[in-house]
């Protein structure tokens, strides 16, 4: 597979993700290789206008689209093509747009509980990250389970695991789970970071 056929999956899935969590619960991206092909043009637009076309660039990307369709009436959404998002004008939308209006990105994701931080997570390759054998660790689930639910089986967690992830059966069924998962946001919030992106991604793939 080639960086840009790399990229135009990732942008597909990230845009997704985006208009299901803002804009429409139950959208879904155009198939076929008429879409491939519309997403691939896009990537060369922007390629030709930045060079290279990273990470942090599709998520920019991502949300000025979806932003710009979450400004339109319901009635806008069945109208709605491929194009409107991903042809040469919404390119453009995004090679010009102001300064000033990543602020308003900015707060319209805060509305809907995201960041960019948390988008780039769902789309960066988390099996190069040297925490990635930790974001499932199966062999901790042994002593989740025990006790599980009572203050010293909390206790045993904060002493021989790495505490919460929603991977882990025990940690969703524990009462103590929210209060462990505030933990392991506070002590290892790079760890914590990429467990909940790498389960929202699973998530998302499986709707």
């Amino acid at each position: 597979m080639t960086v840009m056929q790399s990229n135009s999956k990732l942008m597909s899935r990230l845009f997704t993700v985006l208009m299901r969590r803002t804009v429409l619960p139950g959208f879904v991206f155009p198939g076929g290789k008429v879409a491939e092909r519309r997403v691939d043009a896009c990537l060369e637009y922007l390629s030709l206008t930045f060079g290279t076309v990273g990470l942090e660039r599709i998520v920019d990307f991502c949300i000025c689209q979806v932003y710009a369709v979450s400004r339109f009436t319901p009635d806008y959404l069945l109208k709605w093509k491929l194009s409107h998002s991903f042809g040469e004008r919404a390119c453009v939308r995004f090679v010009t747009r102001k300064p000033g209006q990543k602020y308003y990105e900015d707060r319209w994701l805060k509305e809907h509980s995201l960041t960019r931080e948390y988008l780039l997570g769902l789309i960066e390759d988390r099996q190069v990250h040297p925490y990635y054998r930790f974001i499932n660790p199966t062999w901790e689930e042994h002593t989740k389970r025990r006790a599980v639910s009572t203050e010293a089986g909390y206790y045993i967690c904060a002493a021989s695991t790495l505490l919460w992830t929603p991977f882990s059966v025990a940690c969703r069924m524990c009462r103590f789970s929210d209060a462990c998962q505030n933990r392991t946001r506070h002590l290892y919030p790079e760890l914590y970071r990429i467990r909940v992106a790498e389960y929202q991604a699973k998530e998302d793939g499986n709707e």
